[in-house]
């Protein structure tokens, strides 16, 4: 395994997630190459990983599947002379590239069913409940690792963390004289996952109250929520505290930022698990998800799950109308977790 190549997933999380394999594949070959293809929004978070030797752009966009482009890609991966490519998404055409490279080794489990395209394909995802286990199992040959139970301990992601720039933090009026909270309100994924705005508030209240300050973070797609949270605080003397950041940071910035924070409070989402990464006490809200498959690799965090019956669904908005799994989590549990934590 001279020359390794690792197809990237595209959601943050399981980005940050794939940081074990590489962590395990380092410490197996220690003079290995390791190069990423990997989509460019993420290529900061990825030079945040020390595993990593080069960096290659992932050209697709989300569902693009273009045949001709694929195979293009495949001969420009082939000057790489790859001995090992991990394909960690599941769609047939992210397998792709890889085959068209003739990239000798092609490890991944069987997703859309990628029979031809991967010669190393695993089919029993069901004896790997967490997508981490799954990723680092693809380090071993199948004999040695059948299951979840059969794989040798391994690290968490952790990422490097360097103090926010002193720019950065005049130009978004941020002190950090009081500890900060940073909240993850946010999930790509769909309301199913996103705890109520007001349930937010009321933690963002009790943690200004206590001598700190809120962050809320996100991007431009969280900005709505994030602006809602900061509205349902209804003690206007606390405002001067929450920093409503979301949008007005690139991807480095960001995950600085979190790094600073002495706690967080998330949704099942990438900013969990950057929080996670950087070492940040935390507590998560899983509603529709389900920890068993997605948890935040931190031996710092704190999972707050359903027990609705319906739980988990796994699915992006509630079949019923009532959210009832995020509505019966509520902020009293979750800042008794977070006071436990502390």
């Amino acid at each position: 395994m001279q020359r390794v190549l690792i197809i990237t997933p595209s959601w943050l999380g399981d980005i940050i997630m794939m940081q074990s394999l590489l962590k395990t594949i380092r410490a197996k070959y220690p003079a290995c190459v390791i190069d990423v293809y990997a989509p460019a929004y993420a290529m900061p978070v990825l030079h945040r990983m020390n595993e990593i030797n080069g960096f290659l752009t992932n050209p697709f966009a989300h569902g693009q599947f273009d045949l001709i482009k694929r195979f293009k890609e495949g001969l420009r991966l082939k000057k790489g002379n790859y001995d090992t490519c991990f394909v960690l998404p599941n769609s047939l055409k992210s397998a792709l590239p890889a085959f068209f490279a003739g990239i000798p080794d092609r490890r991944g489990f069987k997703g859309e069913s990628r029979y031809l395209l991967l010669n190393h394909l695993r089919s029993n995802k069901q004896d790997y409940p967490r997508m981490v286990d799954r990723y680092v199992a693809l380090a071993y040959s199948q004999k040695e690792v059948t299951c979840s139970k059969d794989l040798p301990s391994f690290q968490y992601p952790q990422l490097k963390i360097l103090p926010p720039d002193e720019k950065l933090l005049k130009r978004l009026k941020i002190s950090l004289e009081r500890p900060l909270l940073a909240l993850g309100c946010g999930a790509n994924y769909g309301p199913a996952k996103l705890w109520p705005v007001e349930y937010f508030a009321k933690v963002s209240s009790w943690w200004i109250e206590k001598g700190g300050a809120v962050l809320g973070l996100g991007t431009l797609k969280d900005a709505p929520t994030i602006a809602k949270v900061r509205n349902a605080i209804e003690d206007p003397a606390k405002l001067a505290f929450f920093y409503d950041i979301a949008g007005k940071t690139n991807i480095e910035e960001a995950l600085d930022l979190t790094g600073a924070c002495k706690a967080a409070v998330c949704n099942d989402s990438g900013l969990m698990h950057t929080a996670a990464a950087a070492g940040v006490v935390q507590v998560d809200i899983f509603g529709s998800t389900s920890t068993v498959y997605t948890p935040p690799l931190s031996d710092k965090a704190c999972c707050v799950e359903s027990n609705e019956p319906c739980h988990p669904c796994f699915k992006r908005t509630c079949r019923f109308g009532t959210y009832a799994c995020l509505k019966k989590i509520t902020p009293d549990l979750v800042i008794k977790k977070l006071e436990a934590l502390l």
